[in-house]
């Protein structure tokens, strides 16, 4: 590496149902395992013992203790809300740094150095307080954000870092929770993205729940018992509706059964319901139109044609879904390429980009664009003031980045003191349709005559962060407002003690286990060497009896009535046990469990 700091970049997918980590090294882009596998489910819970657990092992915990749980926080990026986890709250912010803490610390491991940088990607339609809520979260994690990138855009470096053909590309990324396209031309080895489009609000994640609740709502006409208003039976009918999903990207039907899951008049009622993939294809077409939309509109944005597109590449693990390549098919007339797996491909381009800013030699210059307009509010041909105000777009969407634009106003009267600079995201003139970013306020000076103009400048940077400068061109009186976060001023305040908040969890967690270091890459020279050996613990037993729970109910689900029970009864007593730290009535009850599901595996 030529750059001065020879840390390396890490690209992060921080993604809605899982989360990858990837690097480059010797010129080989490289995922980095977690916990062993390649992905690692963004699931962040306290156990009943009060100790943080991630990925995996929280997810596992999820049916068993779904109030100590929290999954698919991506959506929640952005709002000012608080996160329910156990007996204390967390911002999605926080939540998130969680995760990305996670991944740092297993690339750590890994790679034998510190890691503490980043490139982290996110869909290409977040709007600037969820990219920089993002940011922070990586900040919380004790990471420097060299540098956030759109989702379509990191898969295109992965696939294309070494591309001589001068091609038009489709990247559709349809993942657990949000959407985008991006339209990408390759030239001369430059990848430039030239129109993206996309929906926040839809993922897997929803086509989970459109199969949960055509299930739920067949179950309550049968027994007039809705498992939607149980927490437990709710989480238990959606991971199976989850692992359904899956099952009908290769199968034709699947059969959805859970021994126990409810309860009426004093007796068990038991789901078992067979799935057809035309009939889940007809609960989630209507999504995929909502997709087939947005790629439409991205086309139109980039004056390109369906038969002017070489290439289709697709992006996310929600496009295993036959449906979505079927209606790609007929709408491009094009193979998709899966050259990359779609779960990783993103990570992966993310980590191509850390490895451009480390100042390692890569064949491609990156070119992206504003997914938004920005503007601020005006009263159109007059000025600032009273009124009707009205959207006025400065920087518009599809600006190639970095990106700087301005624009001239005028005071409404002469005795204007102030001009409010309102700045907002949006493509609609009526500023109800827009979301405001901010606001901050210009003194005036003698407003007389030309004396009243003033010009509003934004600058939005490779990063994402946007400075919107307002001058009063004859005093030189200048206010500017950056809007590089997403916090409130009490949440600002509140920084220190968040930092302090995930410290204090990640006291809790086992150390990563030495094996996990076993993928050590050739070529990193440590200056301060991990000890992979330090300080490493039993592995903590609440781990091992969440993921028997978990495997219990998905056995139990299947058996015979009396296993079932036995099943469901031992699960009771080992979370009682759990909860009161029981050690010797733990492992009795573990052995009791792994013998029955033994017995009903056979």
């Amino acid at each position: 590496m030529t750059h001065s700091d020879p840390s390396p970049v890490i690209g992060i997918d921080l993604g809605t149902t899982n989360s990858v980590v990837a690097v480059v090294n010797a010129g080989q882009p490289k995922v980095l395992a977690v916990d062993g596998a390649s992905i690692m489910p963004s699931v962040v819970g306290i156990d009943p013992s009060g100790k943080l657990i991630t990925g995996l092992v929280a997810r596992n915990q999820q049916v068993a203790f779904p109030d100590r749980t929290v999954t698919s926080v991506k959506r929640q990026m952005g709002q000012t809300v608080q996160i329910p986890m156990g007996d204390q709250e967390f911002s999605p912010p926080e939540i998130s740094a969680i995760i990305l803490r996670r991944l740092k610390d297993h690339a750590a491991m890994a790679l034998g150095v510190p890691v503490d940088r980043a490139v982290i990607t996110v869909p290409a339609f977040f709007d600037e307080n969820q990219r920089q809520a993002t940011r922070h979260a990586g900040e919380l994690a004790g990471l420097k954000v060299e540098r956030i990138i759109n989702e379509p855009t990191a898969a295109t470096l992965a696939y294309h870092v070494h591309e001589d053909r001068d091609i038009n590309v489709v990247v559709y990324d349809f993942g657990g929770g949000t959407f985008d396209v991006s339209i990408a031309r390759m030239e001369s080895g430059v990848i430039e993205v030239i129109s993206s489009r996309g929906d926040t609000a839809l993922g897997g994640d929803d086509l989970d729940l459109a199969l949960m609740n055509h299930v739920a709502d067949g179950f309550q006409s049968k027994h007039a018992v809705d498992l939607r208003e149980d927490t437990s039976a709710r989480w238990r009918l959606l991971h199976a509706c989850e692992s359904a999903k899956r099952d009908l990207s290769t199968e034709e039907t699947v059969t959805i059964s859970e021994e126990f899951i409810a309860e009426k008049d004093g007796q068990p009622l038991h789901l078992s319901v067979t799935v057809s993939r035309d009939e889940y294809e007809t609960l989630i077409s209507g999504f995929i139109d909502r997709t087939i939309e947005c790629v439409d509109q991205a086309l139109r944005d980039a004056k390109l044609t369906l038969d002017q597109i070489d290439e289709l590449v697709l992006v996310g693990g929600s496009t295993r879904t036959p449906l979505v390549e079927s209606r790609l098919r007929q709408e491009f007339g094009l193979a998709p390429c899966r050259a990359v797996d779609p779960d990783l491909a993103v990570a992966l381009g993310a980590a191509i980009q850390g490895a451009m800013i480390e100042g390692q030699a890569v064949d491609a210059v990156l070119v992206d664009v504003a997914t938004h307009t920005l503007g601020i509010a005006a009263l159109a041909g007059s000025g600032f003031g009273l009124g009707d105000l009205k959207f006025v777009p400065i920087l518009h969407r599809g600006s190639p980045l970095p990106a700087r634009y301005e624009d001239a106003f005028f005071a409404v009267s002469d005795d204007q003191k102030i001009a409010e600079i309102k700045v907002y995201q949006g493509e609609h003139d009526d500023l109800k349709h827009n979301k405001r970013l901010g606001k901050f306020d210009l003194p005036l000076k003698d407003p007389t005559d030309l004396r009243g103009k003033i010009v509003v400048r934004f600058e939005l940077t490779l990063d994402g962060t946007l400075k919107v400068t307002a001058t009063q061109s004859a005093s030189g009186i200048s206010e500017e407002l950056s809007i590089n976060n997403a916090l409130s001023e009490s949440q600002e305040e509140g920084r220190a003690d968040a930092l302090r908040r995930i410290d204090d969890l990640f006291e809790t967690v086992e150390p990563i286990p030495a094996e996990d270091a076993s993928e050590t890459q050739p070529g990193w020279q440590p200056r301060h060497r991990i000890d992979a050996a330090q300080d490493v613990a039993d592995p903590n037993s609440s781990a091992k009896e969440l993921a028997l729970i978990a495997k219990a109910i998905r056995v139990a689900g299947s058996a015979g009535k009396e296993d079932a029970e036995e099943l469901h009864d031992l699960i009771t007593q080992l979370k009682e046990a759990v909860d009161e730290e029981n050690d010797d009535l733990i492992d009795a009850l573990v052995q009791e469990i792994e013998d029955v599901i033994f017995y009903v595996e056979q």
